[in-house]
């Protein structure tokens, strides 16, 4: 249960979340350069080597947050976004495509109606099994 108030909490404060991890990543890059200076290193090779020993800070933020949060409701939220973005802007496709939909659901529903009427139920009489077929 903690786990999910934890993750609830982080979506609500995400952007605060995230700007504390960039700033603590930055921090751990500042770090790993100054002590490569320390160990004789110029400024510049040293920021070039921490930043290869610490590898994709980009990479390193999305782990990070794929523990934090739930990524599923994310890229939910952002493919329906997404969506609705590219359907305001396709106004006559969006309403075709759904005039489609509609009717092709309208007509799958009124034959699986009438095959369920006439195939499968059985007829509503006392005893059914005593009907003969006449061809």
């Amino acid at each position: 249960m903690k786990s999910f108030f934890r993750r609830l909490r982080w979506l609500i404060e995400r952007r605060r979340k995230e700007a504390e991890l960039r700033e603590e990543l930055q921090f751990h890059l500042e770090e790993e350069a100054e002590q490569h200076q320390a160990e004789g290193l110029a400024e510049e090779q040293s920021r070039w080597l921490a930043r290869r020993e610490l590898g994709n800070l980009t990479l390193l933020q999305e782990d990070t947050r794929a523990m934090w949060g739930w990524i599923i409701l994310e890229q939910l939220g952002q493919d329906l976004r997404y969506a609705f973005r590219t359907m305001s802007a396709n106004r006559l496709f969006t309403l075709l495509a759904v005039l489609s939909l509609a009717l092709g659901i309208g007509a799958n529903t009124a034959i699986y109606s009438l095959a369920d009427a006439i195939l499968l139920r059985s007829l509503p009489v006392s005893d059914s099994k005593s009907l003969v077929f006449l061809n």
